[in-house]
């Protein structure tokens, strides 16, 4: 029987394609820092790169539009507003 590693991820650090392989790196918020600027931010740890053919990683971009679409459809229908959006901004 398989055993199910469950992975947190406060924020992808990196995503590319190479090679017709997407890699997302995972990372973890690892304290408080500075920017170059010298503003507060956070510091993030890459800890897991997830490694998947394109194909399948366009699949899963689908799915999380459709998993988006749901959450704020039945954020509308409690009358409340959602807490983000998937819309880019404007160019």
């Amino acid at each position: 029987m398989a055993t199910k590693e469950v992975i947190f991820a406060d924020r992808l650090t990196n995503l590319s394609v190479h090679g017709g392989l997407v890699r997302i790196d995972l990372g973890v918020i690892a304290g408080a820092g500075k920017t170059k600027e010298g503003k507060d931010a956070l510091k993030l740890e890459t800890t897991h790169q997830l490694v998947m053919p394109l194909e399948a990683f366009a699949a899963a971009v689908s799915a999380q539009q459709q998993l988006i679409k749901q959450v704020v459809d039945a954020g509308k229908k409690r009358g409340a507003a959602p807490a983000a959006t998937a819309e880019a901004p404007a160019a």
